[in-house]
């Protein structure tokens, strides 16, 4: 696991121009019976957010895809699912949640406010030609796991901090035995991931994205993941 490069800084310009959505129509597909190296634990269900599943769905070529990431891990080793198609109704909760946060660590301006909440929390939208990253099923949150249990990743998932950042443990200037380990694992889950064609969104060491208008932004592609609102547009079981 010590043998991949650096983690290149690589941010998601929002600003740039983003082809419209072309929807390919592709269905989505459940993620726990796909492949003996992916396990599913839907953190959101098991937090209790209303609207939850419990199960990881995405759509079929990104599940192709992390085949692929998890089939390219060190023996032993598997990845863990967290979340993927994310609903309005939990995006819509994990935004509020975020925002009161803040506002009881003091923050008062909501322009401050509202900037803050965009790095790490996607405002939840119905449109579905300008989604969320989850709303799309085009986006997956993840760690790995081994015989132990995950590996360390350095935060916890959904850590709204600097430590999240993808980068963070590339960029010390003096790191300790156990930063070098965090480092190697966030490597290994990153340049798996990348391989397998996803891009990884700098703020958050777990988000990975195939198909959407961020991975659109950073391949210089056409997005052909748009939005979906209810469950049983496109699922396949």
């Amino acid at each position: 696991m010590n043998n991949y490069p650096l983690i290149p800084a690589k941010h998601d310009d929002r600003t740039a121009y983003t082809p419209p959505v072309v929807e390919c129509g592709e269905a989505m597909i459940p993620l726990s019976t796909i492949s003996p190296r992916i396990t599913v634990y839907p953190a959101y269900y098991h937090l209790g957010y209303p609207g939850a599943q419990t199960e990881a769905y995405l759509r079929k070529g990104v599940a192709d895809r992390l085949i692929l990431a998890a089939d390219s891990l060190p023996t032993g080793l598997q990845l863990v699912v967290l979340d993927g198609w994310r609903s309005h109704e939990v995006q819509a909760s994990l935004y509020e949640g975020f925002r009161q946060d803040l506002i009881a660590q003091g923050w008062t301006d909501e322009e401050e406010i509202t900037k803050e909440l965009s790095k790490f929390v996607a405002k939840p939208t119905t449109d579905i030609l300008i989604p969320s990253p989850h709303l799309t099923g085009g986006a997956v949150d993840l760690t790995i796991a081994g015989p132990e249990g995950w590996l360390d990743m350095g935060t916890d998932f959904d850590d709204f901090t600097e430590k999240a950042l993808t980068r963070h443990f590339e960029e010390l200037s003096a790191p300790s035995e156990k930063d070098i380990e965090i480092r190697n694992n966030r490597r290994l889950l990153y340049h798996i991931m990348i391989d397998a064609g996803f891009t990884n969104y700098s703020n958050e060491w777990w988000h990975y994205e195939y198909g959407t208008r961020s991975w659109a932004r950073q391949t210089n592609g056409q997005p052909f993941y748009g939005g979906i609102l209810e469950m049983n547009e496109k699922i396949v079981e």
